[in-house]
């Protein structure tokens, strides 16, 4: 792929993608990946201009199925700890305090753009802060107010309510974008309870149509997989959502890692799938996190647990490791995709909605979910083992409803072409 993209390369026919982070994010990758196999299919004239906060410098995004689309990327700062990276964040705040959207580069140059496509999947929330939300925000309210098509793309949205007055100023932006695709049933509910109905269309994540691919593995985590391993995967975000500190979560993570294998006693494989370096985004790497857990347990036990090294996989390589375990429980979720849709019976560690809509998307209920909050060793043992005790059940459920269910994320393709054409 190319670089930053220069005012004057970002055509009347180009589409902005903005908002997808990182490619060490790898759920973030196959977001980037199955959302260009659908406009490959749908709208494979149309040029694409990949937009973000910081620069996806992640060697994966200029080497693994580069986008021959490409025009380039546009960022706000190359990255945190820069002069300037403070100079930018100094006037995103004065934005905030002047109660407006943050002025972007972005939106200085998307004035020529077929469409500004928002994407992330969960972008559009508190998830990640206040202020990363006005900056997700910003591109839409900047493309609804030119008169630019705007459209948010496989999204979880929301809940706004624990700030009012900007729960009114993001829904009069949804409520004026050409498209908003919504990926499970809370979003929907919640936005139809804004008064926003109209403009919604329903589709599936798009990363339920990414392919598996094989990958080498080392012999143990091999012998592991062949004897029934259970997957899982705890990440060091966790203490946003659970209010502990970054030792006391690292404590229970350890435990519940320990109780589930006492409990089950099969083997595990510990699976990472964000590795963010600490120069981007702090505290988020799943590798290192479970590294040290690994390090951290009894010595007798540490034979059966293991830890695959993703560091150098694809989000395709990995789901293809996922794909061969017997039973996943996951905190990311799009590793809890990557399980569901090769049909492994999964457990969400929850942190948001995405994952309780997710559930009664794909089952009818949350009996496979719970807030990480929730949670205690024991508690995540044990509904680990009603998984185990449900595996045939929930394999079958599993067989027979995604084929379909994951062929509705090409849906989103026709939704925005269809929006385009109206448009002209």
């Amino acid at each position: 792929m190319s670089s930053e993209a220069s005012p004057s390369l970002v055509t009347q026919g180009a589409l902005i993608l903005h908002g997808n982070n990182f490619d060490c994010n790898r759920g973030c990758q196959a977001l980037r990946l199955t959302t260009q196999m659908i406009l490959d299919r749908y709208l494979p004239d149309h040029p694409r201009v990949y937009a973000n906060i910081f620069r996806n410098d992640d060697p994966q995004f200029h080497t693994i199925e580069p986008d021959g689309k490409s025009q380039g990327q546009i960022w706000e700062t190359r990255r945190r700890g820069t002069a300037g990276f403070y100079g930018w964040g100094a006037m995103v705040v004065t934005a905030r305090l002047w109660r407006r959207f943050p002025p972007m580069r972005v939106n200085r140059r998307s004035k020529d753009a077929a469409a500004v496509l928002a994407l992330g999947g969960d972008n559009l929330s508190y998830d990640y802060g206040f202020l990363a939300s006005l900056l997700f925000f910003s591109p839409l309210a900047t493309a609804v107010r030119r008169r630019i098509p705007a459209v948010v793309w496989g999204a979880s949205i929301g809940p706004f309510s624990s700030r009012p007055y900007w729960e009114q100023r993001f829904a009069n932006v949804l409520r004026r974008v050409d498209l908003i695709t919504v990926r499970e049933p809370i979003t929907q509910d919640y936005l139809h309870g804004l008064g926003i109905r109209d403009n919604i269309r329903r589709v599936t994540d798009s990363a339920f149509l990414l392919p598996a691919e094989p990958t080498k593995l080392p012999d143990e985590i091999e012998q592991a997989l062949g004897a029934g391993a259970i997957g899982i995967n705890l990440a060091p975000l966790m203490i946003r959502y659970n209010r502990m500190s970054s030792g006391t979560w690292f404590t229970q993570a350890r435990d519940m890692v320990l109780e589930v294998y006492h409990k089950a006693r099969l083997p595990i494989v510990l699976i990472p799938h964000v590795m963010m370096p600490p120069h981007v985004f702090p505290d988020n790497d799943d590798f290192e996190f479970l590294s040290a857990l690994r390090d951290s347990l009894p010595a007798q036990v540490r034979s059966e647990i293991h830890l695959y090294d993703a560091r150098h996989d694809s989000c395709k390589q990995i789901k293809w490791v996922i794909s061969r375990l017997r039973v996943f429980a996951g905190a990311r979720t799009h590793a809890t995709i990557a399980a569901l849709s090769t049909g492994v019976p999964t457990f969400c560690v929850g942190y948001s909605i995405k994952s309780q809509g997710l559930n009664r998307e794909i089952f009818g209920h949350e009996q496979w979910v719970a807030h990480v909050s929730q949670l205690t060793a024991g508690r995540l043992a044990e509904r680990i083992q009603d998984l185990l005790s449900s595996e045939t059940a929930v394999r079958d459920h599993l067989r027979s409803f995604m084929p379909d269910y994951a062929e509705q994320a090409w849906c989103g393709g026709e939704y925005l072409r269809q929006t385009l054409l109206q448009r002209t």
